[in-house]
């Protein structure tokens, strides 16, 4: 049996052809998807871990028709975020950063669009470029328009560049700058602007008070203006976020029946085989299969489309590694495979606590500091440094002890904590 991996690899990894393949051969368009494509206005894509609400959103970036000027706005560019744009700065001045970065790639490229903006918003722009990514990038790019297009843009000196909206927390200073930042893209030849964002459940759980206060802003009610972002279940209810966002935002569930997964993985084995297997039920028995649903449930919670997906490549994968055509029987196996090929650890410092792919797993500590020290080390062995946290070999066996009662998914294996009497301890499949 032919097996090629790509429909299991990530987007980047795929060819052109590929990527045309994908959409062709394993995408299911869904109601949700489809409501979230549709939807005119601000919307929010909610749903549990690995429903697949990144599809979703890179469907409705695929298939929108008009002309959107489109603007990431990724958790590690927030304001308590790890990279943010504008340090000590709130969410306006991140956004409008990201914004004048993404109309510069645009004017680099198509200088001519800046002589279809009237003064005062020309006027905005250089503000915005100035006083968010600096004089020198601002220099650069009126240069730019001025070479290409044969113009005589003059280049202001950085303190006559009046700061137009000194704030970005007073209401009218935020208005201001949404209005004619919404102004300014429709004159560039856009029908609005859209800010997207992908927040999965690790970067929500360190997000709240950025998330609380993003859905505070006064950025729903320009029209001009949409924001689309997935978001975990969860934290929607948490946030109450209909409630603070009123008529202005429209929420709508994800989820995907038994008969979906179902599909959708079919879809997937076939794109992967040339079209030699269509179900689970040729590579496994079904007492491997029942296991695999109760390590779905214990993992996701519910059944999730992407669950089933990783759960897909581990078997396929062990399927066409034996010697013979006959379906897998190994639960265990086949679940150490899982794990080690798909759910990573994640260390959550500020919570004393790990994600082990979509679950948070906390411990006292002691036994965190001494898995933290574990990250430190990158897979390499290094007994004197755990001894300095654990104080004896038999506390240090002790408390190895009690981490792998927390992070090893099957009792006497261990997938996370390695151990060689002539190395030590280390760890493996962490991110």
């Amino acid at each position: 049996m032919r097996y090629e991996p790509w429909p299991f690899l990530p987007e980047n990894a795929w060819t052109p052809d590929q990527a045309a393949a994908w959409w062709q051969d394993c995408f299911l368009h869904t109601d949700a998807i489809r409501d979230f494509t549709a939807v005119s206005g601000s919307a929010i894509l909610f749903g549990e871990a690995g429903s697949g609400k990144s599809v979703a959103l890179k469907t409705m970036l695929h298939k929108t028709a008009e002309p959107i000027f489109h603007v990431p706005y990724p958790v590690q560019n927030w304001p308590k975020g790890t990279h943010p744009w504008l340090p000590g700065r709130r969410h306006v001045s991140q956004m409008m950063a990201a914004t004048a970065n993404e109309l510069i790639r645009l004017l680099n490229d198509q200088p001519d669009r800046f002589h279809n903006c009237h003064e005062m918003l020309q006027q905005f722009l250089i503000w915005l470029v100035q006083k968010h990514l600096g004089q020198r990038t601002l220099v650069r790019l009126l240069q730019q328009i001025n070479r290409v297009t044969a113009s005589d843009i003059p280049i202001p000196n950085k303190d006559t560049v009046e700061d137009i909206y000194p704030s970005d927390d007073h209401t009218a200073d935020v208005r201001g700058q949404i209005d004619e930042l919404a102004e300014l893209v429709r004159a560039l030849g856009y029908d609005a602007l859209m800010i997207t964002i992908d927040l999965n459940e690790q970067e929500a759980s360190l997000s709240g008070q950025d998330l609380s206060d993003l859905f505070r802003l006064d950025l729903l009610e320009n029209p001009g203006v949409m924001l689309r972002a997935v978001l975990p279940r969860r934290i929607v209810l948490q946030a109450q976020i209909e409630n603070r966002v009123g008529g202005h935002l429209r929420l709508i569930p994800i989820y995907h029946t038994p008969e979906d997964i179902a599909q959708v993985v079919g879809r997937y084995l076939q794109a992967a085989t040339g079209g030699a297997v269509s179900t689970l039920d040729e590579l496994a028995n079904t007492a491997v299969l029942n296991h695999i649903s109760k390590e779905i449930n214990t993992l996701y919670q519910t059944p999730t489309l992407a669950g089933w997906l990783h759960w897909a490549e581990t078997i396929l994968t062990n399927y066409v590694a034996q010697d013979n055509s006959t379906p897998l029987t190994n639960g265990k196996a086949l679940t150490t495979s899982y794990y080690q090929r798909h759910v990573a650890l994640r260390l959550v410092p500020d919570q004393l606590a790990v994600w082990r792919g979509p679950q948070l797993l906390t411990l006292d500590k002691q036994p965190f500091e001494l898995l933290r020290k574990l990250f430190e080390l990158k897979g390499r062995p290094a007994p004197e440094a755990l001894l300095q946290i654990a104080g004896s070999q038999a506390n240090l066996n002790t408390l190895i002890g009690r981490i792998r009662k927390i992070i090893e998914p099957i009792p006497k294996t261990n997938i996370y904590i390695q151990n060689k009497r002539d190395l030590g301890y280390w760890l493996e499949n962490f991110a």
